[in-house]
This record gives structure tokens, sequence and C-alpha cells, in this order.
């Protein structure tokens, strides 16, 4: 079975090449037309009897139901078949990939992009090239997203046919264009009713424009633009930073050893800045410096052959979608709990392929804060099997350190004791399902809250400092920051 398929072009039946003419009026060969709407089929099939999928695209609910019955309703019409599509024939035609994997010998005969249509009908010129890609590789929400821009390029977005469409769009673009940024919004580019509208971006979903398929939105270059505004673009910055002779002196002295610092601070950051309510732009700010830490790593072990940067980011993707069989795939489950359990096999499996561990202890990082390793210790002692039956067992354990604590005499001996019962508190939480470090965070935050209070107490009774006042002064004004605090 022989498949022409044959690009209309933009718009315009002048526009359509001779070969294209030559092809649709083939003698013997049975013409499907994607959509009928095209303003050039009249003029081109007249009098030749064909079929078009306009109906296919009001019954399906996505583009490739769309492409996966075109596919089998030509597959099914003959030997000698002609399918005319909008545009070039190849840009945005998903049909064609289903056709080739049947094994169909495809021939096209290109016609005129509908984003260069659009770049002559706006008056602009692309020395260096241009972007074109159809809208459906945009995504809003970036759940489907395929393609991103780079606003130093011209671009032309194609068959942008609806007002939901183009606030989809606008919500892509503005990941790296300014909203303020001109565009220009081409309807029926070489038609007589030919439109070019100079709009910001943030105004192409507005009611006022003209939007169908044959609706293209053309985007200049972005003057002087740096890529600050995607994380697509980070890595060329970072690399900006540590290319030898030209990059900042400080980044190129950096090694992961002597980063190491800032990745725990940055990170503790964060976390600040989530527990007391620092608002959304003090915790952006935040995010964007643990993800500095994380990018300028991958840089520094991409540039020494350590491993690639695309490494970390590939391996990540492919962990999330390999725990995720329930999203990912054909799991069911009925809750959070549920997903917890798969992600334990499902980890337990990976290491299955690993060397055995010496130890039942492996993998708990040194240099997590004290508090929070003891809880891990304990935690992986207990899945070994070293635990008591009951929390009864931890809180005697508790008792005992106590008691050994207070009979201590040397400064050695409770140094030693305040570890053991340290450890043994962190066990207790972990058991009770508190993590050690969040608590004495909270604990901490409650301590400064209170005793903030105190000081106001104390100026308030006019005390001139804390250390001369008696026991029971102190206990009392506590007393009242506590219940002021409460």
């Amino acid at each position: 079975m022989r498949v022409s398929v044959v690009g209309l072009g933009p718009g315009p039946a002048e526009w359509v090449s001779s070969a294209a003419v030559a092809c649709l009026r083939a003698p013997g060969a049975r013409v499907f037309a994607r959509t009928a709407l095209h303003p050039a089929l009249p003029a081109l099939l007249e009098s030749i009897e064909y079929t078009s999928f306009d109906a296919l695209y009001e019954q399906a609910a996505t583009l490739d139901e769309v492409h996966a019955a075109i596919a089998e309703r030509v597959l099914a019409a003959g030997e000698e078949v002609v399918l005319a599509v909008p545009g070039d024939g190849a840009l945005g035609e998903g049909v064609l990939e289903r056709l080739r994997g049947a094994g169909v010998e495809l021939r096209v005969v290109p016609g005129i992009p509908p984003g260069i249509g659009a770049l002559a009908a706006a008056g602009l010129s692309a020395s260096e090239g241009a972007q074109v890609v159809e809208v459906s590789a945009l995504g809003g929400q970036g759940i489907d997203l395929q393609v991103e821009l780079n606003p130093r390029w011209t671009a032309v977005v194609v068959g942008v046919y609806s007002r939901s469409l183009a606030s989809d769009v606008k919500l892509a673009l503005q990941r790296v264009y300014p909203a303020e940024h001109e565009v220009l919004v081409v309807h029926h580019p070489g038609l007589a009713d030919q439109q070019v509208s100079r709009v910001s971006l943030a105004e192409i979903d507005r009611g006022r424009l003209p939007l169908d398929h044959l609706t293209h939105l053309v985007l200049p270059s972005v003057p002087a633009y740096v890529p600050t505004g995607s994380a697509h673009v980070l890595r060329s910055i970072l690399a900006r930073l540590r290319a030898p002779e030209i990059g900042c002196p400080w980044d190129l002295q950096q090694t992961h050893h002597t980063l190491t610092p800032y990745m725990i601070e940055e990170a503790y950051e964060a976390v600040d800045a989530i527990e007391h309510d620092l608002g959304p732009a003090a915790l952006a700010d935040e995010l964007g410096d643990v993800l500095l830490q994380v990018a300028l790593h991958a840089e520094i072990a991409d540039q020494s052959a350590e491993f690639d940067w695309n490494d970390v980011v590939r391996g990540l993707g492919a962990k999330l979608v390999r725990r995720h069989p329930h999203v990912f795939g054909e799991v069911q489950v009925g809750g959070a709990a549920d997903v917890v359990r798969n992600w334990d096999v499902l980890k337990a499996q990976e290491r299955a392929a690993e060397p055995a561990p010496a130890s039942a202890l492996d993998g708990v990082p040194r240099s997590l804060p004290a508090l929070k390793r003891a809880s891990e210790l304990a935690r992986k002692a207990a899945r070994a099997g070293f635990d008591w039956p009951d929390r009864e067992g931890t809180l005697a354990k508790v008792r005992e350190e106590l008691a050994e604590l207070l009979a201590a005499t040397t400064l050695a001996e409770r140094r030693e004791e305040i570890g053991d019962l340290l450890y043994i508190l962190a066990k207790l939480a972990s058991q009770e399902g508190v993590d050690p470090e969040e608590a004495l965070r909270a604990a901490n935050a409650k301590f400064t809250t209170r005793f903030q209070a105190l000081e106001q107490i104390a100026t308030e009774r006019g005390w001139s400092s804390l250390t001369d006042q008696p026991l029971p002064e102190l206990e009392s004004a506590w007393l009242e920051a506590k219940r002021r605090t409460r």
C-alpha cells in the first residue's frame, strides 16, 4: 500500500506547489483530507470526491485518538491513497508514524510550513533560524510539556485555535518570556482576510483576538536575553560561572568537599522558611539556594567526568517513575499507606540486585545531625530484630540511663551517660513516630518564644537583669510567660 501525504501550506491555494496539485488529482487515487476547513481545498479539489476527518475531532477525547482513527481509515481504504493535510505535511502529523509502523510506503509532497507563512505575514526575518512548534507541544501546567522555547531566537507557535489553548500557551511561555513581551498574532496568513495583531504575551487569550486553526503566534527574540527564568537553562549559567579564565574565581575553586557545609546550611534555611511561615517569596528564594547546591555539584562532576549533569535528572526521573507504578503503571492503591508500602517493597527489590550490606546499619549517612542519625540507627536495628517488644522496654531503658547519669561523678562519665540518654530518647521518638530533630526544633522555638516573653515581663517589672532576681521571682515570671504564649 502506498500513501502520498500532500502539504497544503498555510492557506492560499496559489501557494500550493504544482507537484502537490498533480498528486491530489492523480487518477484512481482515494483522496482524504485531514480537515475540509482548509481554505485551499475547494479550488484544489473541485469536482474531485474526497473524505474529510473533521467529525473525528468532535468525537475523540485526545489527538492520539484522532491520529489512530485516521490511520485506521486510511489503511482500510485500498492500495493508492492521498492524504491532504494543512501545512508542510510533516510538522505535527502524528498519523505518519502510525502509517509507517503499519508498513505503509509513505511519500510526502511538502508544502509551505505554516510557521514560514506566519513569519512572512508578520514581516519578520530570522537570520539565525527560527523555532517552529505545534501548539500541542506546549502545556500550560507542564504535565505534558514537550518543548521549551529559547527566547534568544525567533519562534512561531502554529495552530492556536481556541481561547483556552491560548491561555495554556501563555502560561507555558511565561516560564521564559516576560509577560510584557510584544508578540504578533497572525490570523489567516496570505489570505484576503489576513490580520496581524501586536499584543503583549499576557494579552493573547483576550477576547478581541480572532483564533482558529489558521492562527499562529510569532514571538520575536528577546533583546539581550539572559536565561534566568527556567530550570532548563540553569546549567548554562553554572557552566559560565565555572568556565576557566572567564568564570567566577570563587565558583572555580569549589569542590564537592568545600560545598558540603553550604548544602547542609541551605537545606536548614529552607526548612526554617517552611516551619516559620516566612512566605512564598522567602521559600522560593531558599529553595533556589538548595537547587544551586545541587546544580553546582552536578556541574563539578560533569566537568571532571565523574558523571554527566543529565545523569542526575535522568536517574531521578527514572526512579520516580519506577517507584510510582500506581501513577505511571497499572498498580492500584487505596491510599498513602499503600504508597509507602509499595515504595519500601520497590526499594528492597532494587537493593536485592546490589551487593549485600556488611551491616544492617549500612546506609545511614554519617553526616546526619546526631539526633536524626540516632533515630535512623535505632530504626534500622529494630528492623534487623534488635528491639524491645513494646514501648515499656524503651521507657525502662530511659529511666535506667537517667539513673546512670545522676550517679556519674566525672565529666567523662557525664558526657557518656548524657549521650546514652539522648540516644535512647531518639529511639523512643522513632518508636512513637516522632522525628527527634523536628521535635527538638519545635521545643527550641517554644523556648525562644517563652524566653522573649520573659524578657518583656522583666522589662515591665523594672528588672535591670535576670541574674539579680531570686528564684521564686524568676519562676513566677516564667509561669506568666508560659501563660501569655500558650
